[in-house]
């Protein structure tokens, strides 16, 4: 249990801090005013590579978690010139390892893969900041970032588990300046996205395909962008590996985790619906979409002039925290998925309790994992198994945490409503 307390010691620290700016929020904005972009990667190297020097160079700890079962030997089996699915067990998409792979040519260390990922989250905060332009002031958008990097949640899944959420959403940033006049261009990019990271990304390209229709000659030209990055690596992977290109991805979704719906309700199910696993994974799937949908509806019905730019961001919200609220094997990882647009998009740090709660819904986000997994991945069968105050706590802090997911895609889809673009609003936050 020694990570869970240094999680949750670092989280509440990095919590309280988080306050404090709140509590100095318009000081902190006015001194931000006066410095420049370079805070933002003085942040990084201040809560990102210090740390990380500290963690696994200092201290000597190598990375646990899904750095050391998946993400490092994919990258070495790319590295040596492996087939996906069928030299090396992958869950993730078919050049996900290749990516990794000139990581890995420097320094074969798992501890690379933390870094390169350390380094695909700066990218993906400058590109935000960089796109995101909008009527506040230089101070403001900066408070932002800062206020990001100090995230309990982004914090430990960045430095400590490395996760690689986030470059699901720097692929749509990458796709920003081309979408407007050079959707080719933005389709290849997009599905090199697809190629690149796992198979949850084709949730965000299915709303994109279905907005560009309204343009026919855009959406022929995206989709042809599509299909010739994404054919001829498909086909390839078939080919090599066959059917455990489908196969081994599709089982990620057979395994139960927390917190979730499935999770939440497992104790008062029958034994039935415990047992249809399948309905719960393919449901989980269908009610995405039809959430996913509703929100394309939206956009059609009351922005048909918006651009990609003004919607990617709510959508993208929108569609992972659905998902991890549905999806049987969802964990609170997936909230570092949205974390960065949701800090520059939908938050208005003139709401405090909504502030405060963000910050504990980061907290709680961050130590749940550990904490699921020391206490034995439990998934409660009965009400009576409450009575455990671990089982007690550990549930609450389900609870809450799948409220938050809920919440925030009310959040995204609300934000569908507004009449101003992003770039036109002062403030721009729902």
């Amino acid at each position: 249990m020694l990570i869970v307390y240094i999680k949750t010691a670092v989280s509440v620290a990095l919590g309280l801090t988080l306050l404090g700016l709140l509590w100095q929020r318009l000081r902190v904005t006015k001194l931000l005013q006066q410095t420049g972009t370079w805070v933002l990667d003085g942040c990084w190297i201040v809560l990102r590579l210090l740390p990380f020097i500290v963690t696994y160079i200092i201290l000597g700890y190598q990375p646990q978690s899904d750095v050391a079962t998946f993400y490092y030997p994919i990258g070495m089996s790319a590295l040596e010139g492996g087939i996906p699915y069928r030299d090396v067990y992958s869950c993730y998409s078919p050049l996900f390892g290749y990516w990794l792979a000139p990581f890995l040519s420097l320094w074969s260390d798992m501890r690379m893969v933390v870094l390169a990922m350390m380094i695909v989250e700066w990218l993906a905060v400058r590109l935000t900041f960089r796109y995101y332009q909008t009527q506040e002031t230089l101070g403001e958008r900066l408070f932002r970032g800062v206020f990001y990097y100090f995230l309990p949640l982004p914090f430990v899944m960045c430095v400590f588990s490395g996760q690689e959420d986030v470059i699901l959403w720097l692929f749509a940033l990458l796709a920003l300046p081309l979408m407007p006049s050079r959707p080719f261009a933005a389709g290849l990019v997009l599905g090199l996205g697809m190629l690149a990271t796992k198979a949850v990304f084709v949730l965000l390209l299915i709303p994109v395909w279905l907005l560009t229709l309204s343009n026919r000659q855009a959406a022929i030209r995206f989709t042809a962008g599509l299909a010739i990055i994404g054919l001829p690596v498909a086909l390839f992977i078939f080919w090599k590996a066959g059917p455990l290109f489908i196969e081994q991805q599709s089982h990620e979704g057979d395994w139960l985790k927390a917190p979730n719906w499935r999770s939440l309700l497992n104790p008062i199910l029958s034994d039935g619906l415990r047992a249809a696993s399948g309905i719960w994974k393919w449901g989980g799937l269908i009610v995405t979409l039809f959430v996913m949908l509703a929100g394309v509806w939206r956009i059609r019905v009351k922005h048909a002039n918006w651009q990609y730019k003004d919607y990617i961001p709510f959508i993208y919200i929108l569609t992972y925290s659905i998902m991890s609220v549905v999806q049987q094997n969802a964990i609170s990882n997936y909230a570092y998925l949205f974390m960065l647009p949701l800090i520059f998009t939908l938050t208005d740090f003139r709401r405090v309790w909504y502030s405060v709660g963000l910050v504990g819904f980061n907290i709680l986000a961050a130590i749940h994992p550990s904490l699921w997994w020391r206490l034995g991945q439990p998934y409660y069968d009965r009400l009576s198994a409450f009575g455990d105050p671990k089982a007690a706590l550990e549930y609450l802090i389900e609870i809450l945490i799948v409220i938050g997911f809920i919440y925030y895609a009310i959040q995204a889809m609300n934000a569908l409503r507004k009449s101003k673009r992003i770039s036109m609003a002062k403030p721009y936050a729902v």
